[in-house]
């Protein structure tokens, strides 16, 4: 009955945020975000700390769980932190600006290669958690829902794999951000010579 609450509350949250979205009422959305932020960062400390995390595999009130202990929910633990952080600062941006933030905010914060590069390398670092949730755990997390080894294995190989990938075009971005355009503008000129 508790978790039914919970995810009923969930959903109330997330209609009125669409909701404030939807009519321009920078506080509702501004509300919505930052508790969910909050939602997520208690939710994640608690799972970091008790290493134990139960996580729904769907939206229904009524979901098959994965019961995860030790590593795996402290895993899901950082990525719940993680999460925290972007749906905050959304909310707060949301309630400074509306949902038409000012050039002058947005544009230094991309064309700035240390903050784009760890906007990209925190996004890998994410997908390659989630994906270590798939290969550490033992079997018995995932006895609810009936994944099967094999493809918990390539699933968790694959996210790993695009994990690092994104999260090395973070890094070279913020630390050298020359290097992308050379390699952009090599391997275009190498497809144009191949294509000739």
């Amino acid at each position: 009955m508790k978790n039914k609450l919970i995810a009923l509350g969930l959903i109330v949250l997330i209609l009125g945020g669409a909701a404030g979205i939807h009519f321009r009422i920078p506080i509702i959305v501004a509300g919505v975000c930052v508790g969910l932020a909050l939602l997520a960062g208690v939710s994640g400390l608690r799972m970091v700390v008790t290493r134990t995390a139960v996580i729904a595999t769907s939206d229904s009130l009524d979901a098959n769980k994965e019961y995860h202990t030790g590593l795996s929910a402290q895993l899901y633990g950082v990525l719940f932190l993680m999460l925290s952080v972007p749906l905050g600062a959304f909310g707060v941006a949301y309630w400074l600006h509306g949902g038409d933030p000012p050039g002058a905010l947005v544009e230094p914060l991309v064309r700035s290669p240390l903050v784009s590069g760890l906007a990209i390398g925190a996004a890998g670092t994410m997908i390659g958690l989630y994906g270590l949730t798939r290969l550490v755990p033992g079997n018995e997390t995932f006895t609810e829902t009936r994944v099967r080894r094999g493809r918990r294995r390539v699933a968790g190989a694959c996210f790993v794999g695009l994990g690092l990938a994104i999260a090395t075009v973070g890094v070279v971005r913020a630390t050298a951000p020359g290097t992308l355009t050379t390699l952009r503008d090599a391997g275009i000129a190498r497809v144009l010579e191949l294509a000739e």
